[in-house]
């Protein structure tokens, strides 16, 4: 699934935040301090900082997380929604698996099968009369989703323990 562009896209977030970690750390103190400011480099870390984070950057940024935040949001449903589908349809099985062990048999347990894949127009084609091959063929595409998944789960996991 390609990722589509933003306004952070453009901004160099790590440029900006070593910038605004020294501007805040070398605030200029004159408690003790002996000498001329231009020698601390303390005006030049200043000056880094407000050249990266004029006001459009930071208008951009405030936009940015305001539309990331909406988003947050909506994926959280989405990811809701998606949890209870996937639990309805594992109640669907197991009731089915119920129904053919103590209840009217193998037959009646699949009507839990059907009805659960009917409802929401999930049946398979007609025409498909091999499981394993139409099971094989279709499985290809969701297999390699799941390998993309598990590709950033696992980098995500892995800078976070390179990470202090």
């Amino acid at each position: 699934m390609p990722v589509e562009k933003t306004t952070l896209d453009s901004i160099d977030l790590d440029t900006l935040h070593v910038a605004a970690k020294a501007a805040a750390e070398d605030v200029i103190r004159s408690h003790g301090w002996q000498g001329m400011v231009e020698d601390a480099d303390l005006l030049g870390t200043d000056e880094r900082y407000l050249m990266l984070a004029d006001p459009a950057v930071v208008s951009g940024l405030i936009e940015e997380i305001k539309t990331l935040r909406g988003n947050y949001d909506v994926a959280v449903t989405r990811i809701k929604e998606l949890d209870l589908l996937f639990g309805r349809y594992l109640l669907g099985m197991r009731a089915a698996v119920i129904e053919w062990q103590s209840g009217r048999g193998a037959e009646a347990g699949m009507e839990w099968i059907w009805n659960g894949l009917a409802g929401p127009g999930e049946l398979p084609p007609e025409n498909e009369t091999q499981a394993q091959a139409y099971f094989d063929r279709e499985v290809v595409p969701i297999e390699a989703g799941l390998e993309e998944v598990y590709a950033l789960l696992e980098q995500r996991r892995a800078a976070k323990q390179v990470k202090p």
